[in-house]
C-alpha cells in the first residue's frame, strides 16, 4: 500500500513539475563572477515578474559534494522551481578543498564565498533595478552545512537582510562524538590534528568553530531543515544535535523527516511535497510575499 501511494505521489509531482516547466517565464544570468578564485561564480534566475515588484527576495542555493566536488549546475532545479514561484534565485560555485589544497581551502574560504556572493546579488539587483532586499541561503548536504554555518555565524555580517535558511540533509555538528574522529574537522579547518590537540581539548574546539549548532540561538534566522531516516552519508547524530540546540534554545525551525529515504531524499514523495509547503510558507511569511 505504502509502495502504491510513493508511485502515485511521484507521479503527481512529476506531472507538476513538468506543467510548471512547459510555463517558464524567467531570464537566467549565468556566470557572473563575485570573487577571483576560480569557482567563484554564481547563476542568477529572475522572474519576469519580479521587475513589477516594488522589492524582491532571493535565494542562494549552495551544491553539496562533500566540501571537494560539485557545481553550481546541481541546484538548477530548485532554482527553476522557485523562480516559476516568482522569488530571484541564484546558484553558486565555491572553492573546494582536498589533499592538494589542504589548509589553503577550508571551510572559512567557502563561507566567506557565500558573503561574496551575497554582495554581487546586491551589486546585480542595484545594476537591474530589481530591488532585492532580502535573501535565504539554502544548501544541499555539504552545501547545507556551508549554508547554515554562514546562516548562523554571520547573519549580521550579511550585505542582505538575512530572511531565512533552509537547508536538507546538511552536516550540522563536526564534533567526534558524531562522526566518531576529527579527520573532518581536520580538513575543512585546515589543521592537521595530533594526539595532543585531542587530549587537551583543542580539537574539540577547532571541531565546534566550524559546526552549525555551536551559533544556534533563540535569535537565529528561521530554519527549515529535513534529513533522511536511512542516510549512510550524513548520519543520525547531525539531525540529533541540530534538533536539540533548536529545541534548547527557542529558535524559530520547521523539520521535515524523510522515513525512507538514504542521502538522496528520494523514497519519499509525501514527505518532499511537505518540505516544500513550508518552504512557500517560509518565502510568504518572511519574504512577505
Amino acid at each position: 500500500m505504502q509502495a502504491t501511494l510513493n508511485f502515485i505521489l511521484s507521479v503527481v509531482v512529476a506531472f507538476t513539475s513538468l506543467f510548471g516547466l512547459l510555463g517558464e517565464k524567467y531570464e537566467v544570468f549565468k556566470d557572473i563572477r563575485y570573487g577571483e578564485a576560480e569557482r567563484d561564480l554564481v547563476n542568477i534566475y529572475v522572474p519576469e515578474n519580479a521587475y513589477d515588484r516594488d522589492y524582491n527576495g532571493c535565494i542562494l542555493y549552495i551544491h553539496g559534494g562533500s566540501w571537494q566536488g560539485g557545481e553550481k549546475e546541481e541546484m538548477s532545479s530548485h532554482c527553476k522551481r522557485m523562480a516559476l514561484k516568482g522569488y530571484v534565485t541564484a546558484t553558486m560555485s565555491y572553492s573546494l578543498c582536498n589533499d592538494d589544497n589542504f589548509g589553503e581551502v577550508t571551510a572559512y574560504t567557502m563561507v566567506d564565498e557565500v558573503g561574496m556572493c551575497i554582495q554581487t546579488i546586491k551589486d546585480f539587483s542595484d545594476e537591474h533595478e530589481l530591488n532585492i532586499t532580502k535573501v535565504a541561503t539554502s544548501g544541499y548536504s555539504a552545501g547545507g552545512h556551508i549554508s547554515m554555518l554562514y546562516a548562523y555565524a554571520h547573519a549580521d555580517e550579511c550585505p542582505l537582510e538575512l530572511a531565512f535558511t533552509a537547508n536538507r540533509v546538511g552536516p550540522s555538528d563536526l564534533s567526534k562524538e558524531v562522526w566518531g574522529s576529527y579527520s573532518l574537522a581536520s580538513r575543512l579547518t585546515g589543521v592537521r590534528i595530533t594526539d595532543e590537540m585531542i587530549e587537551n581539548g583543542e580539537a574539540a574546539r577547532l571541531a565546534a568553530d566550524i559546526s552549525p549548532v555551536t551559533y544556534v540561538t533563540k535569535d537565529s534566522v528561521p530554519s527549515l531543515f529535513c534529513y533522511a531516516g536511512l542516510d549512510p552519508l550524513v548520519i543520525a547524530g547531525n539531525r540529533e544535535s541540530l534538533l536539540k540546540v533548536m529545541r534548547e534554545s527557542g529558535a524559530v525551525y520547521t523539520y521535515v523527516f524523510y522515513p525512507l529515504s538514504a542521502h538522496g531524499l528520494l523514497l519519499d514523495p509525501w514527505s518532499e511535497v511537505i518540505y516544500y509547503q513550508h518552504l512557500y510558507d517560509y518565502c510568504e511569511t518572511y519574504f512577505g510575499y
